[in-house]
């Protein structure tokens, strides 16, 4: 109980230094693990990789304990919160691990996600178990259930061993929770099958207790698989795959699916020191629009570092196109990484509101040797139109106050924001002290931040000026609208019947068209400026002179 009490204090000690450290807008983080494990193979104190869900003002979230420098760790913990993500119990999947209490069978577990089924009422969270034989891992994925987010049963099997074999990767759960759904009550686990690298799909639909035999789709080829369940029950998976982020859809329960979609292209830079991939990150609103979120480095000068960016689907196969979470001036020219995002689940359109918790490198520039780590978080209360002015989660750290891992210091593959009633966002994130006494003190921490104001007014154009008003045929037409909100890297484009654009661009803080105009009663036409944010148009019209002819 001792080692129990100091690794409490040790807990407490780390989250206060936290404590006063989150933006203005950002209540002081709170620590909601703690690693409890002594095994050599762990390096403690760690905690890392949290994923979250809410249901109401309930929000349970599990996450890696004692992270293992060959891959995995200890065990698995959890944490709840009954309002809103203000306050936490947790506690260690039990029957799990060999180093739990009561010990399970397997020597290391990985990739915990977490998943609510509202017409069984059961709290499910899906996890890799990987055990020693021979000297290779052999890997399963195991469920483990809760009735209130905090009593577990020793984990049922979703996907058995295969031989002696590492045949399981990259897991994750979604329940279809829609109350007109045909498919209601039904969960689904997805994973990489590492025979081929394809997506399999296995799906329980008593609460998890049992699991079909794994479905597995060809066509889909990639990691990082996001499912999601549409309103009318049907199952969306976004994954990466060799340069695309893309999705497959299935509408009879996961039996079958159609053909991949290509939701977008994905380039990414390197995160120095860290283990970053670009994995998405995959949300859903009231409507059933699916919003997927990765770092990416398109809109950077020669690709050099990357920022958040987004796009969305109302069906799973048409994409808009990529834009970027406004994040600059304050995190502007900074390396981004591995988003967690949030969509409020009761809000659609126009209203919809997001969030996402991530990393950046500080400061600018910095190289391997002087890079720190910081979380941060940001928030739209208009479906990405404007977006809060960033809000620091926790200091920035040195990469060595995270655990090693195969690829670089780690806080997770992934990190996770949910929302609860109002509008609330809860961020669940690792953060970390510096090392001061040879151990870690680094863990997980969440915290409840309110709607927060936009930091800027949404791009707009307003009402177009020509001249001159009533041009002669063949004359030069200079139509121009003032812009407001951020216009950084914006682009005019400009569209006319009956005229030829001669050059488009921006002057004095207005988007300007020249164009030459042609014989005709009128002329229609468009002024757009597209900027990796947003985009903003107005429409135009001009009158063009008779000709005269002489008699």
């Amino acid at each position: 109980m001792r080692a129990r009490g100091l690794l409490i204090a040790a807990a407490v000690a780390s989250a206060a230094a936290l404590a006063g450290s989150a933006g203005a807008d950002v209540p002081a983080p709170r620590q909601i693990s703690v690693d409890p494990f002594t095994n050599p193979s762990g390096q403690h104190e760690t905690a890392v990789e949290p994923d979250s869900f809410a249901f109401g003002n309930t929000v349970v979230a599990v996450f890696q304990l004692g992270r293992i420098a060959a891959g995995g760790a200890s065990g698995i913990g959890w944490a709840r919160s009954t309002d809103g993500g203000r306050t936490w119990t947790s506690g260690v999947l039990p029957a799990l691990t060999v180093h739990a209490t009561p010990p399970g069978p397997y020597s290391r577990a990985s990739d915990p996600v977490i998943a609510f089924d509202r017409v069984h009422g059961t709290w499910l969270a899906s996890v890799l178990a990987l055990r020693e034989a021979a000297g290779t891992s052999i890997s399963s994925l195991v469920t483990s259930r809760s009735a209130d987010g905090s009593s577990w049963s020793a984990p049922v099997v979703t996907a058995p061993e295969q031989g002696q074999l590492f045949m399981h990767d990259k897991n994750w759960i979604v329940c279809d929770n829609g109350r007109s759904s045909p498919h209601a009550g039904r969960c689904y686990v997805t994973w990489t099958h590492s025979e081929g690298g394809t997506l399999a799909v296995s799906s329980s639909s008593d609460g998890g207790q049992t699991w079909s035999a794994a479905v597995t789709v060809p066509a889909a080829r990639g990691t990082g698989w996001q499912p999601i369940v549409r309103p009318d029950g049907t199952l969306v998976v976004v994954y990466m795959t060799g340069g695309t982020i893309e999705a497959v859809r299935s509408r009879d329960g996961g039996r079958t699916f159609a053909a991949p979609a290509v939701v977008a292209s994905q380039r990414f830079a390197r995160v120095p020191g860290m283990r970053a991939p670009s994995l998405p990150s995959v949300e859903i609103d009231a409507a059933g629009r699916a919003v997927a979120a990765w770092h990416d480095c398109r809109f950077r000068v020669r690709c050099s570092t990357n920022d958040i960016v987004y796009a969305s689907s109302r069906d799973g196969t048409r994409w808009t196109r990529v834009r970027r979470i406004r994040t600059a001036p304050r995190l502007g020219g900074l390396n981004h990484f591995v988003p967690g995002l949030a969509v409020d689940a009761s809000t659609r359109g126009a209203r919809t509101r997001l969030a996402a918790a991530f990393y950046v490198l500080t400061p600018r520039g910095c190289t391997l040797g002087s890079c720190l780590v910081q979380p941060w978080f940001v928030s739209s209360r208009d479906n990405g139109r404007t977006w809060s002015a960033p809000e620091a989660l926790a200091p920035a750290q040195r990469p060595d106050a995270y655990p090693n891992s195969n690829g670089g210091r780690f806080a997770g593959d992934y990190i996770s924001t949910s929302f609860t009633h109002g509008g609330t966002a809860v961020p669940v994130f690792a953060a970390a002290s510096a090392p001061f006494d040879g151990r870690f003190h680094q863990g997980v921490f969440a915290t409840a931040v309110p709607p927060l104001p936009a930091a800027a007014r949404p791009l707009s154009l307003g009402r177009p000026r020509v001249a001159p008003r009533r041009p002669r045929p063949g004359r030069r037409v200079i139509v121009s609208a003032p812009l407001a909100g951020p216009s950084d890297d914006a682009h005019v484009r400009c569209s006319a019947t009956r005229a030829r654009v001669l050059r488009a661009g921006l002057a004095g803080g207005r988007a300007v068209c020249r164009l030459r105009v042609r014989a005709g009663a009128r002329v229609r036409g468009t002024i757009t400026v597209t900027t990796p944010d947003a985009d903003a148009t107005r429409r135009f019209a001009l009158r063009v002179q008779r000709s005269q002819t002489g008699s």
